[in-house]
C-alpha cells in the first residue's frame, strides 16, 4: 500500500528531538489515517567530534565550556525543557546527562530499520539519554537496548566491530545539508510541509490532516514548502531557550 511519507532528521543528543518525536506520536494516535503513514528516520550529528565508545562527558560542561552557552541561558533552557517533559509525561534528567558521539547510536537505528524496529530503538536510546542519563555512545548499552527491542546480539556486535551503516549516516547528513536543514528535529511531510522543533501535538495533528488531504488529491501541487518552527537544536550543538 502506498503510504504518505514523513521524514525526520534527528540527533540523540538533541532534547527537543525526543520531545518532538513524542508529540508526533501523540498526534499520530489521534490521526484517523495513521495506518497510511510511513515514518523515515534520518540521522543528523550536531557535533561529530564528541568522544565515542562510552567516553562521553557531562552535558552541562559541554554546553557551558564547549558550546559556550551562558550559564543563565542554560538554566532557562533546562527549565523550559523540563516543562515540556512534564507535559509529555517523561522524566527530566538532562542536567545529569552525557554529551557523546552519536554515530554508533545512529548506526544501531539504521540496523533496526531493516526489521522495522528503528522507531522503537530510537525512543529507547533517547530515553536512556534524556531520562536515565546514560552514555548512549557505550556499545554495551546500545547492545542492551537493541536486545530489548528484539535485535540479534551477534548481528549488532558484528556491525559495531565494522563500518556498517556509517555511509548511510553520512548520506543522511549530506542530504540534510542539500535541503538546507541545519536544525533538528526537522520533520518533512511528503516534502510539502515542514515542522522544525518540538511543536505542540495539535500542530503535528493539523499538519498531518492538511498534508494527507493534499496527498490524496493526486493532481494537487503545493506552491512551496510551508514551515512551522518550534524549539530546536542548532548545528553548533546549542539548543534554543
Amino acid at each position: 500500500m502506498n503510504k504518505m511519507k514523513i521524514e525526520v532528521w534527528t540527533d540523540i543528543m538533541c532534547p527537543y528531538c525526543y520531545i518532538g518525536k513524542i508529540h508526533y506520536e501523540q498526534a499520530l494516535q489521534q490521526f484517523a489515517h495513521a495506518d497510511e503513514v510511513e515514518l523515515v528516520i534520518k540521522a543528523f550529528q550536531l557535533n561529530p567530534n564528541l568522544p565515542d565508545k562510552g567516553n562521553g562527558y557531562s552535558v552541562v560542561d559541554y554546553l557551558l565550556k564547549t558550546a559556550g552557552l551562558p550559564e543563565n541561558n542554560l538554566k532557562q533552557m533546562f527549565a523550559y525543557i523540563e516543562q515540556l517533559a512534564k507535559k509529555a509525561g517523561v522524566k527530566f534528567n538532562l542536567p545529569n546527562a552525557f554529551a557523546a558521539n552519536t554515530l554508533d547510536a545512529h548506526r544501531l537505528v539504521k540496523l533496526a530499520a531493516n526489521k522495522n524496529l528503528d522507531s522503537n530503538v530510537l525512543t529507547l536510546i533517547s530515553k536512556a539519554y534524556f531520562e536515565e542519563a546514560q552514555d548512549y555512545s557505550d556499545i554495551e548499552l546500545l547492545v542492551k537496548i537493541g536486545l530489548k527491542a528484539g535485535l540479534d546480539e551477534a548481528e549488532m556486535r558484528q556491525m559495531f566491530a565494522g563500518n556498517d551503516f556509517k555511509a548511510e549516516v553520512k548520506q543522511d547528513i549530506e542530504e540534510a545539508h542539500q535541503l538546507g536543514i541545519d536544525t533538528v528535529p526537522t520533520f518533512l511531510f511528503e516534502r510539502k510541509q515542514a515542522i522544525i522543533g518540538s511543536e505542540p501535538v495539535q500542530v503535528f495533528l493539523d499538519t498531518l490532516n492538511k498534508v494527507y488531504e493534499d496527498w490524496k488529491m493526486t493532481n494537487t501541487t503545493l506552491s512551496g514548502m510551508k514551515v512551522k518552527k518550534g524549539k530546536s537544536c542548532n548545528a553548533d550543538g546549542t539548543c534554543e531557550i
